[in-house]
C-alpha cells in the first residue's frame, strides 16, 4: 500500500499523494468486501439472516470480485484521480443496495460511504458522494418497502417509503453538513501545517546557503561575521568553527569580533576604526551603497581591510542582515606599492620619472611654498650624437654619468628626476643653490667614463627667491627656458650646428 512517510513539499503535491493513498485504500476496501458473501453465509447459518440464501453470498462475493479487477485497472491507470475512489464508493453503494433488496440491511454502513469521500479533501467529489449515497438509500427503502409492508399490514409500501425516506433525508442531511465542516477544517489544518513546513525549510534553506556562503568566505577572509539585526546575534565564522553572540547596544555599540580586534589597533588609527564599526550607524551607511569598506595597519604595521556587505533589507531598503569580514591585504599591499613604484620610477637610473615629478608638484600645491625651494632642469648634450655613433650602452654611461654628477653635488639638499631620454628635473631646498649648480658643472667636467672621455649638461635654474610669486610649475617652466638658452649657447661655444647633426642622423 503506498504510504505517507515523506512530508510534501506543496499543499497541491500532498492533495496528489493523498489522492493516490486514499484511492489505494479504497482498492483495499473493494477487496475485502469479497468477504461479504461469506460474512453473509456465517449470518444465515448462525440463524441471523432467515430471509436471504446462500445463492445471495455467491453472487455478491463473484460480483464484488469482477468490481475489483474494474477497480483495480483503471487504479493503475489513474492512481491520482479522485474518480477512481469515486468508482469505488459506487461500487459500494450498489453492493449495499442489492443487500438491501436481499433483506440484509447495515445502516450504519450507509453513512460509511460518504465520510470516506471527505477523505479526499475535495468538497465537489464530498457534495457528490453525499447526493450520490442518498439517492442509494432512497433507491434501497424503495426497494425494501413491499417487504416492510408485508411485515406490517397496517402500513403500506408508498407510506413506509414515505417515512423512512423523510428519517434518512434528515439524516443524511446531518451527516452531510457535520462532515463538510469537519472536511473543512481537515483540509485548513493540513493546508497550514504544509504552509508551516515549507516556511520552515524555506527558512531552513537560506540559513543553509547562508552557512555555504559564510564557510566559502571564510577561505577567502581572516575573519568573517554574519550580524543579524532582526533577531539581535551575531555569528562569528573562523577556521570553520561558529560562534554566536548577542548584540546589545546598552553594553557595547561593536561587534564581539571587533572588541577582539581593538587590542591590535594603533591608538592613530583607533577613533577611525571604532567609527567605522560603530553597528548603531552602520545601517544607515549601508542604504544606498550596500557594501562599505576601509584600510587599516595593525599594531605590527601589517595592512588588512574591513568590509561590511548587505545580504537582506526590509521593506525600507534598511538592512538587516550584514556580512562583516577582516581579511589581512599585507601582501596585496607590498605589491601595490612595488607596482605604484614601477610606475613611478625610470628603468635605467632608478630616479622618479615624469609621472612622479607630476605628482609631487600637485602635492607641493596643496601647501604654502617654502621659501628655499628651487627647480632646477638638466638637459645632457650630445647623447643622441652618442646613442648613434658608440650606441646604446656608451648613451647609456653618459646618463648614469649626469645622474652621478648632479647627486653628488646635489647631497640631501632635494629629488632628482629623469623626465626624458636625455632631460632631469631636480627640485632643491637650498638658498645657496648657485652652489649647487657649480658642483654638477665641475662635478661633469671631471667625469670619465668607459666608453666616454665627456659629459656636458646644460641647467637652468629658477628659485622662489628670485621669482617669490611663481609656483612650482611656473618656477619648473622658468628652468627649462634658463636651461635651453644655456643649451644654445653651449652648441655655438662648441661651433656645433645642431640642426645639420639633426639632419644628418635623420638620414641614416
Amino acid at each position: 500500500m503506498t504510504s505517507l512517510n515523506q512530508m510534501p513539499s506543496s499543499y497541491d503535491e500532498f492533495l496528489l499523494q493523498n489522492r493516490k493513498y486514499i484511492n489505494t485504500t479504497f482498492l483495499y476496501i473493494v477487496l475485502t468486501c469479497i468477504l461479504t458473501g461469506p460474512a453473509i453465509g456465517l449470518g444465515i447459518y448462525a440463524g441471523i439472516f432467515t430471509h436471504t440464501s446462500y445463492e445471495t453470498c455467491i453472487i455478491i462475493s463473484v460480483g464484488m470480485l469482477l468490481l475489483y479487477f474494474v477497480c483495480l485497472n483503471i487504479y493503475k491507470k489513474w492512481p491520482y484521480k479522485a474518480y477512481t475512489s469515486f468508482l469505488a464508493i459506487f461500487v459500494m453503494n450498489i453492493l449495499l443496495v442489492y443487500m438491501s433488496y436481499e433483506k440484509i440491511n447495515v445502516r450504519v454502513t450507509w453513512f460509511l460511504m460518504p465520510l470516506l469521500s471527505m477523505l479526499l479533501l475535495s468538497s465537489k467529489f464530498y457534495i457528490i458522494s453525499c447526493l450520490f449515497n442518498y439517492a442509494m438509500v432512497l433507491l434501497s427503502i424503495w426497494l425494501a418497502a413491499p417487504y416492510m409492508s408485508a411485515m406490517n399490514v397496517d402500513e403500506s409500501a408508498f407510506d413506509y417509503f414515505k417515512y423512512e425516506a423523510a428519517a434518512r433525508t434528515i439524516e443524511t442531511f446531518i451527516m452531510a453538513v457535520v462532515g463538510y465542516e469537519i472536511g473543512r477544517l481537515i483540509s485548513f489544518y493540513y493546508r497550514s501545517l504544509i504552509e508551516e513546513k515549507q516556511t520552515v525549510s524555506a527558512a531552513e534553506r537560506q540559513m543553509e546557503k547562508q552557512v555555504l556562503l559564510l564557510e566559502s568566505m571564510n577561505d577567502l577572509y581572516d575573519k568573517v561575521n554574519y550580524l543579524d539585526f532582526q533577531i539581535m546575534k551575531e555569528q562569528s565564522f573562523h577556521e570553520n568553527e561558529v560562534e554566536e553572540y548577542d548584540l546589545d547596544f546598552s553594553k557595547s555599540t561593536h561587534s564581539h569580533m571587533v572588541q577582539s580586534m581593538l587590542e591590535f589597533v594603533p591608538e592613530e588609527s583607533k577613533n577611525r576604526f571604532l567609527w567605522f564599526t560603530d553597528l548603531q550607524t552602520i545601517q544607515e551607511r549601508l542604504i544606498k551603497n550596500k557594501t562599505t569598506f576601509a584600510e587599516f595597519t595593525n599594531t605590527e604595521n601589517e595592512w588588512y581591510r574591513l568590509q561590511y556587505l548587505v545580504v537582506d533589507s526590509d521593506e525600507n531598503g534598511l538592512p538587516t542582515k550584514i556580512i562583516f569580514t577582516a581579511q589581512n591585504i599585507d601582501d596585496d599591499k607590498q605589491k601595490e606599492n612595488e607596482l605604484l613604484k614601477m610606475a613611478l620610477t625610470d628603468e635605467l637610473t632608478k630616479l622618479g620619472n615624469r609621472r612622479c615629478l607630476d605628482i609631487d608638484i600637485a602635492e607641493f600645491n596643496r601647501h604654502p611654498i617654502p621659501a628655499n625651494i628651487c627647480v632646477m632642469s638638466c638637459d645632457l648634450n650630445g647623447l643622441k650624437i652618442t646613442n648613434d655613433t658608440w650606441g646604446h650602452r656608451a648613451g647609456d654611461e653618459l646618463i648614469k654619468g649626469a645622474v652621478q654628477c648632479i647627486l653628488k653635488a646635489m647631497e640631501r639638499f632635494g629629488k632628482l628626476y629623469r623626465t626624458g631620454g636625455d632631460e632631469f628635473v631636480a627640485i632643491i631646498f637650498a638658498r645657496n643653490f648657485r652652489l649647487v649648480e657649480s658642483a654638477i658643472i665641475e662635478n661633469a667636467k671631471r667625469w670619465r667614463g668607459e666608453n666616454n672621455n665627456r659629459l656636458a649638461l646644460s641647467i637652468g635654474v629658477a628659485s622662489r627667491i628670485d621669482y617669490p610669486d611663481a609656483s612650482i610649475a611656473e618656477l619648473q617652466k622658468i628652468s627649462d627656458e634658463i636651461m635651453y638658452k644655456n643649451k644654445e649657447e653651449y652648441y655655438k661655444e662648441n661651433g656645433i650646428d645642431r640642426n645639420a647633426l639633426y639632419n644628418k642622423y635623420k638620414e641614416r
